[in-house]
């Protein structure tokens, strides 16, 4: 686990302390070891900062080349079946000086190219430098957990890389200047981490499942996708229990790859079904191990999972740690939270996983595996009904569908039902209907210049429900789920792991019926017949669905309530070229009234402002670190 950055072009474009410059403003990501290498024309400099996670002697260290020192890596992420690809190389004749996966990533590009990245399974974002072919080759794993930044300049021929933003910006090659239509649609549709626009101008993303290769003489980067989904795949078992056996075979073997560490791992444990799930997996695997496990909690009983938690815990017998976020802490940390972040945030569960990974940190554990990325395969959200009822009336299995939505009436309420009915619409009219319901507090002159439509996608699953998976998962939810993780973790220098985005069990998923996610009013049906002696029949069995969230609504009421409105009336925040602030005022007005359902967009508006803060007004930019420190 490292953090990396470069720069490729024919000349020297960037003086080497610059690039160290943007290593070190990253040794977060990597606190144990420091390389760069550079080419003898001067330019091409690679650099690294490492996390020692296998292999911890200086034969991991990075920057590093093949035996022939031809080829040169900077990698971030973990290759889990390093183990079978390292004896596979060694039968076509490879030779090995370290006992971790960069040099078996190093050796498998030079025994099958570009081709290797479908043999890895794994987290990463790397680059290799091909002298030979005098090309940079670079590739971010499949579902993104691993973050890629570039920055082409035609005009100067350069390519530089970075694992963070702020990297870039340290550069002083790229200046942090606002992209407005990515602004626009953060305001108006909370659309971010959706594919290779950031919000920043000139700064782009790989995205998840790509590879680029960039020569000196070439005109841009080549990027291409290397990995998607089939929509024509289709997996058909015996019965339920077959089924719920196949997931069983796959997440467990995804959960025992990932336990291969030469540092102390444990878990994150929300009490949910997800990380129950892990957690209770892990235990099997480790009957000679006690289990470490870290969990946020609340005071407020209607957002604490604290049963949950303890009912886990009691049955795998683990070393259970708690945290309890501060609220009072949070308008201390959020600038510096905001800097680790690079782009804004939805609402304030980021700070509860803040929380669990300072806390993983204090006790010593580098690794922890988490359950992030079932709801997106196995269909663990409320809105997912939608696109699953939309199937029903599609293939007319009406008395299914009259039958689930009633029962479901009865044990949710009517809550979740404007959304669900949303998705019974044609799509033809649900993304107009979504321009329409943007949300107020965007001026109308940002609005009229750099306003959009919701971008239209087209369908690349007949079935609603697949379709609305494969969204989820590779556009709209996930990935911002997924930057979140990392750089939490990544700020107290943890490690994170997600079985379920093994992407072996991933084309199962999508491959099986529908009817094994949802099946009348209960979800991720393959997962809970896969569990079942797993994990207490409490959780099993669970159909509520809380998370990491915090009690927002009364924080802001409460605690945050005079921090708020002094970021309302600041100046700084009046004269933002994007925000009314009448309508925000109106708004807040409203929010403290009672009025429902506007904390996530004050949450919105308030952490675009430190985003500004930090970034544009220059406090992230030009020390390298916000004053307020980890």
């Amino acid at each position: 686990m490292c953090g990396i950055v470069g720069c490729v072009s024919k000349a020297p474009v960037l003086a080497e302390d610059r690039v160290l410059a943007m290593r070190d403003c990253i040794t977060h990501r990597g606190p144990d070891d420091a390389g760069v290498w550079t080419s003898n024309k001067g330019g091409v400099l690679l650099a690294s900062r490492r996390l020692a996670i296998l292999d911890l002697s200086a034969s991991g260290h990075q920057p590093m080349q093949d035996a022939t020192g031809s080829r040169t890596i900077v990698f971030n992420g973990e290759i889990y079946n390093y183990v079978e690809l390292r004896d596979e190389l060694r039968t076509k004749g490879y030779q090995f000086r370290s006992h971790g996966d960069t040099e078996v990533l190093l050796n498998a590009y030079d025994a099958w190219g570009t081709d290797c990245l479908s043999r890895l399974n794994g987290m990463f974002a790397f680059a290799i430098w091909d002298e030979k072919l005098q090309r940079l080759f670079a590739a971010r794993d499949r579902f993104g957990e691993k973050p890629f930044y570039y920055h082409y300049d035609p005009k100067r021929g350069f390519f530089l890389f970075a694992s963070e933003i702020k990297a870039l910006l340290i550069s002083q090659a790229v200046e942090a200047r606002p992209s407005h239509p990515a602004i626009y649609r953060y305001l108006a549709y909370h659309e971010i981490d959706n594919g290779a626009d950031t919000l920043f101008q000139g700064i782009l993303a790989l995205p998840p499942g790509h590879a680029l290769v960039f020569s000196v003489d070439s005109h841009g980067p080549k990027i291409w996708r290397y990995w998607d989904l089939d929509p024509e795949a289709e997996t058909h078992l015996a019965d339920d229990e077959a089924y719920g056996e196949r997931m069983r075979e796959l997440l467990g073997d995804a959960v025992q790859i990932r336990l291969r560490a030469d540092v102390p791992v444990g878990s994150s444990l929300s009490g949910g079904l997800d990380s129950s799930t892990i957690v209770g997996l892990i235990a099997g695997e480790r009957n000679d191990q006690r289990q470490v496990t870290f969990s946020a909690r609340f005071h407020d009983v209607r957002f604490d999972e604290g049963q949950y938690i303890q009912c886990v815990v009691d049955s795998a017998h683990v070393e259970a740690h708690f945290v309890f976020p501060d609220p009072n802490r949070l308008p201390d940390e959020l600038e510096t939270l905001t800097w680790h972040q690079d782009h804004p945030f939805g609402g304030s569960s980021v700070y509860a996983q803040w929380n669990v990974m300072r806390l993983a940190k204090e006790h010593g554990v580098t690794v922890l595996l988490d359950g992030q990325g079932a709801d997106e395969s196995l269909a663990g959200y409320h809105h997912y009904f939608g696109p699953y009822y939309a199937g029903l009336l599609r293939q007319l299995h009406w008395g299914t569908f009259l039958v689930s939505f009633c029962r479901y009436l009865r044990e949710q309420g009517s809550t979740c039902v404007p959304i669900i009915v949303s998705y019974l619409l044609p799509s033809f009219m649900r993304i107009p209907l979504k321009g329409l319901l943007r949300p107020p507090g965007i001026r109308v002159e940002f609005s009229r210049q750099w306003g959009s439509e919701p971008e239209r996608v087209s369908s690349r699953f007949k079935n609603p429900l697949q379709e609305e998976l494969y969204q989820t998962l590779t556009r709209t939810s996930l990935p911002t789920l997924l930057r979140y993780a990392d750089r939490n973790s990544m700020a107290f220098s943890r490690e994170v792991r997600l079985p379920f985005l093994d992407h072996r069990l991933v084309e199962f998923l999508f491959a099986i019926p529908a009817n094994q996610k949802i099946r009348g009013t209960t979800t991720k049906v393959v997962l809970r017949n896969a569990i079942r002696g797993i994990v207490p029949e409490k959780i099993r069995t669970r159909k509520d669905k809380i998370g990491f969230a915090p009690p927002e609504t009364s924080w802001l009421l409460g605690p945050h309530r005079s921090w708020v409105e002094d970021i309302f009336h600041s100046e700084r925040f009046q004269h933002r070229e994007w925000i009314e602030p009448k309508v925000v005022g109106h708004v807040w007005r409203g929010f403290l009234s009672g009025r429902s359902g506007w904390n996530t967009l004050i949450w919105r508006w308030l952490s675009l402002e430190f985003w500004a803060r930090v970034f544009l007004d220059g406090a992230g930019t030009n020390s390298g670190m916000p004053q307020t420190h980890v």
